[in-house]
Formats: structure tokens, C-alpha cells, sequence
């Protein structure tokens, strides 16, 4: 069998929303099965993804994917995608980092659609704003058309299927992998301040840290003791670096940068703050959870799936100072029932994980290419039918890198 993925991530050259994939890759490369990756040309693949460097795994790196009508023109002669399906993939994975990202680009659509081969889309992300009439046109039909719609949370199909005002019948919830080989739990710190962290890209608009530096600049969190940390890259950090020099609370809060250990993280932090905007399921939360440390988070994506609030951490009820801050209390409040309500979460976080998600998409992508072929078998003419009509081109649409 011989898998493609497409990865539509174009503005940086490596995030959370790449985790999923690349693993299943590691798992088919086990396994001997073909496979071809086409991503930016930016992208820089972990070092821990070893398959991905092997010369088995064929690369196509793409140009740079610019919008507009001059690109849509451009690309309807020279598509950049066009490399992997001349491979001739028998299934494809198309991975977004937010949910209508492959709307961006007529030229893959059409490649998609022209070639016929089943595919399964990943959506990493989603947001609530309302959709334009051509949007839900298109994205209704590049649903419909994949053998399966992954999301990464229950809440996330909810919210398309509103955006849709329709049900996604082939719509499953999958997991991405978490960057942990030991999933014991993380012996507390002894420190006396109360160390707070935050474990995500540094991009406000998604993440909410500014959400968090205005709670920790009130005159009652300026009168308490503790530590901000801030682990993760992003276009960010000097404005959250002035916000908390704005806030008065500029020596309590530390940028650690990226961190590739996460146990590490945690032998030195006791909580876990996600003031987020959007989320599909934050792969920090679910390693915070496994490594038993509670957790102060919004009610966005996947979080209230994992976190019962009040029992395994503490959920607020909308990205905004006001409710984070009042989450926020209520755990500064119960710092006696912490380690417990930790140990509680881990053993559900325990229970809800998936230890092999990349051979959970790999399956997902073995059942796609199989019912193709039976179908093929039972009538050869399905990949001609025609019957879908015709296709809205989007004119734009804002996408998020995760």
C-alpha cells in the first residue's frame, strides 16, 4: 500500500498539529508500506521522526503557497501539490492545522477530486466564527467526499456541524500522540513559591496568554507567591514580554523557549494554566494530566472532555480575564487538594489516552484504501460519478499554523 499525506501547514516549520502524522509514518515505515510526504518548504522535521530521513520516505518539499488571484492562476498550471500524486498514492492523509485550511488551495482540490483516490482529512483546530455561504458549499462537498473527517475532540465536530448545518456522518475523534516515553508521575517540587506554567505557542490570539497576564497583574495576584513559566516559540513573545512589564509582574515571569523534555518541565512546576481562545485537544494539557499535575483551563475544543471541573482540575467557563481569573481562584483556593485531584486526573487521563495513535490513523487510512478497493471491484465506475455538484471556489480564508 502505498499512503500520501499532505500536510496544508505553510508559515511554520514545525508544530503540534505535525505530531499525529508523522508518527503514523513512523508506524507504516515499520511495517514496510510505501509512503510520501508533501510539506512546506520551510519545515523542519524533528530529529526523532527517523523514517522521515530515511530514503524510503519520499519528501516533496513545496514552494512557498502564496494567495491570491495570481496564485490560484499560477497553480492551476504548476500546482505544488502536483508531485505526490503523480506518485500515485492509493490513499491519502490531508492534515489541517485548523479545519478549512484545504480550502485555501482550488489547485488541491481539484487534484484531489480529479484523482480520485479515498482520503481522510485531519482537523487539528476549529474556530466558531460564522462561515460564508461558498465556504460551507465547498467544505460540505470536501467532507463529504473523505472516507473519514478526524477531529481531534467531540466539541470540534459539534461546532462544524453548526457551522455546516449538517451532520458529518463519516466525522471520528482521533488523539495525538504525547511526547512522553515514561507516563509515571512527576514527583512534586519542594519550591515554596507556587510555580505556574504555560505550555504553548506564544501567539495570543489562539493561546489567550495575555488573558493570563492581565489576572496575574491585579493588585491580589501581585500580592501573592509565584512564578510564571512560559515554555513555547512564537510571534508573541516581545509583546508578552512588554504585557508583563506593562502589568508590573515582569520578575515573575520567565520565557523558557521551546522544550523538547516535558517530564523536565514538570519537575519544577505544580500547575498548568491553558487561558486558550480555540483548542482541538492541547497535547500539554494530556501530558500535564499523565505526568499528575492539575490543570486551570478554558472551556474550548477538548478540554472539558478530559478535565472535570472542580474534581480533576478547573475549568473556566470562557476565554476572558473575568473567568479565568475566577478559575484561576477557586484553584488558588484548594492548593491543599492539588496532589489528590492530580492523582485523580492522571488515572483518568490514564484510561482516555491513546498509546498508539499513529497506528490508530494508520488503520483509519488501511480502511480507506480497502473499502476503495471494493468498491472498485463491485462497480468500476465510482470514481467517475459525476453526480456531486459543481464546486464554489472560496475567495479567502484566515488559517492558524498549530
Amino acid at each position: 500500500m502505498k499512503i500520501g499525506v499532505i500536510s496544508t501547514a505553510s508559515h511554520t516549520p514545525w508544530g503540534g498539529s505535525e505530531e499525529l502524522w508523522a508518527t503514523m509514518v513512523e508506524e507504516a515505515f515499520k511495517e514496510r508500506l510505501e509512503v510520501a510526504v508533501s510539506i512546506c518548504h520551510k519545515a523542519s522535521i524533528p530529529s526523532k521522526f527517523s523514517a522521515l530521513r530515511h530514503v524510503g520516505v519520499r519528501v516533496f518539499r513545496r514552494r512557498p503557497l502564496l494567495r491570491g488571484r495570481v496564485e490560484r492562476i499560477v497553480s492551476k498550471i504548476a500546482s505544488p501539490f502536483r508531485e505526490i500524486f503523480r506518485w500515485k498514492p492509493d490513499v491519502l492523509c490531508i492534515n489541517q492545522g485548523s479545519t478549512y485550511q484545504s480550502l485555501l488551495y482550488s489547485d488541491l482540490l481539484d487534484l484531489i477530486y480529479s484523482a480520485g483516490i479515498p482520503y481522510v482529512v485531519v482537523c487539528q483546530y476549529n474556530d466558531d466564527r460564522i462561515l460564508s455561504r461558498d465556504i460551507r458549499h465547498s467544505a460540505k462537498e470536501f467532507f463529504e467526499r473523505a472516507f473519514r473527517v478526524a477531529f481531534i475532540s467531540r466539541e470540534n465536530i459539534k461546532s462544524v456541524e453548526r457551522q455546516l448545518a449538517r451532520n458529518l456522518a463519516n466525522a471520528i475523534v482521533v488523539q495525538n500522540p504525547v511526547n512522553l516515553s515514561d507516563i509515571s508521575a512527576v514527583p512534586y517540587s519542594s519550591s515554596g513559591s507556587v510555580c505556574i506554567a504555560n505550555v504553548a505557542r506564544l501567539d495570543a490570539a489562539y493561546k489567550g496568554q495575555d488573558i493570563l497576564l492581565e489576572v496575574l497583574g491585579s493588585p491580589l495576584w501581585r500580592s501573592r507567591d509565584w512564578r510564571l513559566r512560559l515554555f513555547g516559540e512564537g510571534q508573541d513573545r516581545k509583546y508578552l514580554e512588554a504585557l508583563a512589564q506593562h502589568y508590573g509582574i515582569a520578575g515573575r515571569v520567565e520565557f523558557c523557549g521551546h522544550v523538547n523534555d516535558i517530564r523536565s518541565i514538570w519537575e519544577v512546576n505544580h500547575l498548568l494554566v491553558l487561558p486558550s481562545r480555540g483548542e482541538g485537544t492541547p497535547l500539554a494539557l494530556v501530558e500535564a494530566m499523565l505526568c499528575g499535575r492539575l490543570a486551570v483551563v478554558t472551556d474550548v475544543g477538548g478540554n472539558s472532555e478530559w478535565i472535570e471541573d472542580g474534581r480533576t482540575g478547573f475549568v473556566a467557563e470562557a476565554p476572558t480575564a473575568k473567568s479565568f481569573g475566577a478559575a484561576l481562584e477557586r484553584a488558588w483556593l484548594a492548593q491543599a487538594d492539588w496532589q489528590q485531584m492530580a492523582i485523580q486526573g492522571c488515572e483518568d487521563a490514564l484510561i482516555k489516552f491513546d498509546k498508539s495513535a499513529g497506528k490508530s490513523l494508520l488503520k483509519i487510512l488501511r480502511d480507506a484504501a480497502h473499502s476503495s478497493q471494493s468498491n472498485l471491484l463491485t462497480n468500476p465506475n465510482y470514481l467517475r460519478d459525476e453526480s456531486v455538484s459543481t464546486r464554489y471556489i472560496p475567495p479567502a480564508i484566515s488559517s492558524s499554523g498549530r
